[in-house]
């Protein structure tokens, strides 16, 4: 995998973006920025290096509302590294806030590939795709937004198209990932075309 131009490659501060969590109780995940054995887009990453929780109803947030986006094109390299009641993760956008966002990821250990929005702290399934997918490898997903229209690809294949106005808002985008999966995340291309 080759880094995309413009995508964000995790060298700068990220000045602005901020951990949260949905659901559980205690101390949220740690997320840190740094050198890994095989970035994508050199020398860093962005990974969580301690869960703090292994909580199935527990969502690991990194995000934020200095970027609006509503329409547009996500797109964000992701590895799942550990976990053993969930690996993988992705991207979220139009996030109002930490209850408030849709969200599309993957799962090595489920063999699945989903979109989901979330509302009011409840998660909800809007499409799924099963998918053969390597943990400890980087794979890209991408998802373009457009009214209520979402279709996301994982690799370069569509997987997933459906159709919800739960979120119709502008919003912020991040990362997510769910209980004790230890993911990282690298090359975040964030187009948004409102």
């Amino acid at each position: 995998m080759t880094a995309t131009p413009g995508a964000l490659g995790f060298e700068k501060d990220l000045v602005g973006w901020k951990v949260a969590s949905t659901g559980g109780a205690g101390r949220a995940a740690a997320w840190e920025q740094g050198a890994d054995r095989d970035p994508v887009s050199k020398p860093n990453v962005l990974a969580i290096t301690s869960i703090n929780h292994k909580s199935e109803s527990r969502f690991n947030l990194y995000w934020t509302d200095t970027v609006k986006f509503q329409d547009g094109i996500l797109a964000v390299a992701v590895r799942g590294d550990d976990g053993e009641i969930d690996q993988g993760g992705g991207p979220i956008w139009r996030v109002q806030d930490e209850n408030n966002y849709y969200v599309c990821r993957f799962n090595p250990l489920e063999a699945n590939y989903r979109v989901y929005v979330v509302e009011d702290g409840v998660r909800r399934q809007l499409g799924t795709a099963l998918v053969t997918v390597a943990a400890g490898t980087w794979h890209r997903i991408e998802v373009e937004h457009t009214g209520n229209q979402i279709i996301c690809w994982l690799d370069g294949k569509k997987h997933l198209e459906v159709r919800d106005d739960t979120i119709k808002a502008a919003g912020g985008v991040g990362l997510w990932t769910k209980a004790d999966a230890r993911t990282s995340f690298d090359d975040y291309l964030i187009d948004p075309r409102m």
